[in-house]
């Protein structure tokens, strides 16, 4: 890398790791009735960060393992091939390892997750150090940077949504009413959607646009800019909102409380 890359880069980074650090301090100490512990707040954290070269590999592989069998972005339509990059690329393979982040943290703090609102903290803490890592990773031009800004807060929103789907199917079986199954597989059904929107109609918008579809592209990219916008403030001011509520639903068993 360039000395120019570099900076941008570790711009970046900093920038993520401002941004988000603030808003998952803020996040911890609206717990009621106390915060959670360093350990629980900081390995979800540093099992994000680890998930961006583990899902970027995984990526790269998945898409050259279609290609041998003769499925690749290439032979589609413009339109098509944005969604089929971004999904293999971003949405399902980032969005499956921060799931699976979310699970180990679980089993390795076993009978230390509370409630539904530590479970949000979870999804909130693993896109913390998964976007500090990715925008150092890709802040390889200021173009890129300005899109991938509003990465610094979708990646956790994004998890947030995960992490209380995962939360309240815990609960629910606790309580033995409502969805359990169901809102397992939407909490990784809804954020790869949204994700693969995101990357869809920004980063890899470019197989339309290039394709000279100016107006589908555009179309494209505001559908996927103001989804994100509206996700954003609807995630982050419903938790604010909400934490005493989703703290007061225990997902520990009786003997456990």
């Amino acid at each position: 890398m360039d000395a120019t890359t570099i900076i941008i880069s570790i711009i970046a980074a900093l920038l993520a790791f401002v941004v988000c650090g603030f808003i998952y301090l803020r996040m911890i100490k609206r717990e009621v009735p106390e915060p959670i512990g360093k350990l629980q707040a900081i390995l979800p954290v540093v099992l994000g960060c680890i998930c961006v070269p583990i899902s970027a590999g995984s990526g790269i592989g998945l898409l050259f393992v279609l290609r041998i069998i003769g499925i690749e972005g290439s032979t589609m339509q413009a339109l098509p091939a944005s969604f089929f990059t971004a999904f293999f690329m971003a949405g399902g393979v980032e969005e499956l390892f921060k799931f699976l982040a979310i699970i180990i943290t679980l089993v390795v703090l076993k009978n230390k997750v509370s409630n539904v609102y530590e479970y949000i903290l979870l999804g909130a803490a693993v896109g913390f150090g998964f976007t500090f890592v990715e925008d150092f990773t890709f802040g390889d031009s200021i173009i890129v940077l300005l899109i991938r800004t509003p990465l610094a807060f979708t990646h956790m929103t994004l998890n947030m949504i995960m992490g209380e789907f995962m939360g309240r199917a815990r609960y629910n079986k606790l309580q033995d009413e409502g969805p359990t199954v169901l809102y397992w597989v939407l909490a990784l059904i809804i954020p790869m959607a949204l994700h693969t929107l995101y990357d869809a109609g920004t980063i890899f918008n470019f197989s339309v646009l290039k394709n000279g579809d100016f107006v589908t592209g555009g179309i494209l990219g505001g559908v996927a800019i103001l989804t994100n916008i509206v996700l954003l403030i609807y995630v982050l001011v419903r938790a604010k909102k909400n934490a005493e509520k989703f703290s007061a639903l225990s997902v520990l068993i009786e003997d456990e409380q």
